[in-house]
């Protein structure tokens, strides 16, 4: 080519060979361009679409996927264990909105549509949407799905079911559901490992904290943890306390100012943070790897 630029032709209707391919090569590498686009877009199937293709319905929620689903399918039998326990153990009204699935067929396409539609959101593997059109949880195929399901979805029922919910009570029941109903007495050990590295910060529980808060952003990994021991210490000790959450449930049912739960609980438990503090220290001692510091005789007791 630098032969010709510096050998022109010397005719007036001629161009040097470089000029005249040029126009070909443009159009080549248009061309170029644009198949490939197209062909990874194809390939990947990254869009701003939800899963569509198939529906899985109940009276109660909408699975929708990419791939057909059946009764018998781990997924459709997890979300239905999980209302029975969310609506069950919580003695919640009926539902007065469907909950809508979307399970994405990979993680790509998922985060893709995420960030594409809900831009604002930090990225996690899972999320549950609330909107005025409808109560929508969003999460992908892949070894975390049950347990990702059994949070978001939780969310999702508490919402379809209640006015209102406190952000501290929505992720602390969450977290609480996210806790396979195999385990036992619900114990998550990275929550009790979380307590424990804070107790040992100088860490006090504050539940008057955690009912300022009201955006999720402002969450922290520890708050979260908490939020699980007070659902946990709530459920699991006395009739009064388990009383204490269920009567707030119902005022949640009928009203978006409820109150707070710990003026309730003050009420009618007086030892309330005693009891809290040392119910701690069993969930504390529950979690794997985490050494007990009991006096004589005395040992955890989680029911």
């Amino acid at each position: 080519m630098a032969t010709h630029i510096q050998h022109p032709c010397q005719s007036p209707n001629c161009q040097p060979a470089a000029a005249r391919s040029l126009p070909w090569l443009l159009m080549l590498l248009l061309v170029c361009l644009l198949t490939s686009g197209c062909r990874t877009t194809r390939g990947h199937t990254f869009s701003s679409e939800r899963p569509e293709k198939h529906t899985w319905a109940t009276e109660h929620f909408v699975v929708h996927s990419d791939h057909p689903l059946h009764s018998d399918d781990p997924l459709i039998r997890e979300l239905q264990d999980v209302r029975s326990q969310v609506i069950g153990l919580l003695e919640l009204p009926p539902q007065n909105d469907l909950v809508h699935v979307y399970m994405f067929s990979d993680e790509a396409s998922y985060r893709w549509y995420m960030q594409a539609t809900w831009r604002d959101l930090p990225p996690r593997r899972a999320y549950f949407v609330g909107t005025t059109r409808e109560l929508a949880v969003y999460s992908f195929e892949g070894q975390h799905a049950a347990e990702d399901l059994r949070h978001e979805f939780s969310h999702g029922l508490l919402h379809a079911c209640l006015q209102t919910v406190p952000l501290w009570l929505d992720e602390g029941l969450a977290e609480y559901f996210e806790v396979s109903s195999s385990a036992d007495n619900r114990i998550s050990p990275p929550h009790s490992q979380e307590l424990a590295a804070a107790r040992a910060e100088g860490w006090n529980p504050s539940l008057f904290r955690l009912e300022q808060i009201t955006d999720f952003r402002a969450l922290s990994q520890r708050d979260y943890a908490e939020s699980w021991a007070w659902i946990h210490f709530l459920m699991h000790t006395t009739p009064a306390n388990r009383q204490v959450l269920l009567d707030y449930l119902q005022t949640l049912a009928q009203t978006r100012t409820p109150g707070k739960l710990l003026n309730r609980l003050e009420a009618a438990v007086p030892s309330w943070a005693l009891d809290f503090d040392n119910y701690t220290e069993q969930l504390i001692v529950s979690a794997p790897g985490t050494a007990p510091d009991l006096t004589a005789g005395q040992a955890p007791e989680i029911n």
